[in-house]
């Protein structure tokens, strides 16, 4: 056991965790945090909605609809009406469908764990839930998934093998969840434990062999987290020592040292690390790849550069971002849409022949296109240990065959939290999504959806927001 602080479980961090859940209210936030919530909901609502037509997911939309049960829930896009655990694993699974969804600096993925759960206990509340209301669920419950990571010092994983996943995602929406259908803090600690003992999966294996797991976690996901609040309610009992508690908790059995129990609690309720580096993207890809992507792009556009005319492209990234450029076999001969998300060749070759990189490229002959593999082949990838951001401020050369040779650093990618998405940038993200939706949502729904997410404080009753997504 590598955490020597172990504690009985009822002094677990998750207990003050649960209680900054339940108790926190809206007029507890500051406007910074009210505002980055806001435009965080709006960005995974549009991420949804492209990815309610992506691959897998209106098979998955089909079979919940299929499974049916009591129409408690709505499958968002899609239309159909769902028990709410149903409605929650296909929700979960539109909204990282696309690989474009939100990412924290020390929490990894947030707003596409809890969002898709929210819209889907809506309408088992058992009262209109406000936007008020739905804000400081979403505040709270994306709080406990950003700390959980940070506690954690989740960035190793990237550079260790055999770490459990995100599992900080399943915390996220279990507690978003809690609060939405107004469990107690005590309750709330119950389904965090059960949501804890439920999930567990490596990260390099859903990411490694090209499959859809990426996503479909995400749909487990969400409806684990209603099922545990919705158990909790029924009188099911969890483990309580998810963090430090003595047998289980998470800090006492990982592969490293240093981890952080204090930033579990430390300005619980005042300080909001959610604001302190969380990014959304403006590539449907792994994070690790826009630095890489913003800067061939930018070199290609102000120069003015023909793409057939590259020599080489020579990178340098962090130690953690290595995940998408290597192996390299792998790496620089994606053959699948999940194998090309999240290979840092096939993203520069295509930042550099489009100018950059969306749902257009994600397809098999895109993947399979002579021009890009022929341009892949030339790209060259290192990492460097002194560059400690480790999504941010990647150094790319483009060398042309007649020797010119140009370097960029992008210092943030567009959509980080000192160059953030503005709500004119969302609603051109918003705009691009739609036309991949399963189903076509008419020009009023969508300004519709942006209208209720830029005001969602004055919003009387959220089931708007499923409106405003189902044709």
């Amino acid at each position: 056991m590598k955490h020597e602080n172990p504690v009985h479980p009822s002094q677990d961090p998750a207990g003050e965790l649960a209680r900054m859940v339940a108790e926190t209210r809206f007029e507890d936030l500051d406007a910074e945090v009210i505002d980055l919530a806001k435009r965080a909901i709006m960005d995974t609502l549009a991420v949804t909605i492209a990815g309610s037509g992506w691959e897998v997911t209106p098979a998955i939309a089909a079979l919940a609809a299929e499974w049916g049960g009591k129409p408690e829930a709505t499958i968002l896009v899609h239309g159909h009406r769902v028990p709410a655990p149903l409605a929650a694993f296909a929700n979960g699974v539109m909204a990282r469908a696309i690989d474009m969804g939100d990412v924290h600096e020390t929490g990894g993925h947030v707003t596409e764990w809890n969002v898709p759960a929210m819209m889907s206990v809506i309408g088992i509340a058992g009262r209109p839930v406000t936007g008020k209301e739905f804000i400081a669920a979403y505040v709270t419950g994306a709080e406990v998934g950003v700390r959980a990571s940070a506690a954690l010092n989740l960035v190793r994983y990237h550079t260790t093998w055999g770490m459990p996943g995100e599992w900080n995602g399943p915390l996220c929406a279990t507690a978003s969840v809690s609060r939405l259908l107004g469990l107690s803090a005590d309750e709330t600690w119950n389904a965090l434990g059960m949501a804890y003992t439920v999930h567990g999966m490596s990260e390099y294996n859903k990411y490694s062999e090209g499959t859809q797991m990426a996503r479909v976690q995400h749909a487990f996901a969400g409806d684990t987290a209603v099922k545990a609040a919705l158990l909790t309610r029924a009188g099911v009992t969890a483990p309580r020592g998810v963090f430090q508690g003595v047998p289980s908790g998470i800090l006492r059995h990982i592969a490293w040292d240093d981890v952080q129990p204090e930033l579990l609690t430390d300005g619980l309720g005042t300080r909001w690390q959610l604001t302190e580096g969380l990014s959304m993207k403006p590539y449907s890809a792994c994070k690790f790849t826009h630095s890489f992507i913003a800067s061939t792009a930018a070199i290609m556009a102000r120069e003015e550069l023909d793409h057939r005319q590259i020599e080489s492209i020579e990178c340098v990234g962090s130690d953690a971002s290595r995940m998408t450029f290597e192996p390299a076999a792998a790496k620089w001969n994606p053959r699948s849409v999940p194998e090309a998300m999240f290979s840092a060749p096939y993203t520069i070759a295509s930042a550099a022949i489009t100018g950059g990189f969306f749902l257009d490229d994600l397809n098999t002959a895109e993947i399979m296109r002579d021009d890009k593999r022929d341009l892949m082949r030339r790209v060259s990838i290192v990492s460097d240990p002194s560059i400690t951001d480790q999504f941010e401020g990647f150094p790319v050369t483009i060398t042309m065959r007649d020797g010119r040779r140009f370097t960029h650093v992008t210092p943030y990618t567009k959509g980080h939290t000192r160059n953030p998405m503005t709500w004119t940038d969302l609603q051109a993200k918003l705009e691009r999504c739609a036309g991949f939706a399963a189903v076509s949502l008419p020009e009023p729904k969508l300004d519709r959806l942006v209208e209720l997410c830029r005001n969602l404080e004055g919003v009387q009753d959220v089931q708007s927001l499923v409106e405003s997504m189902t044709a």
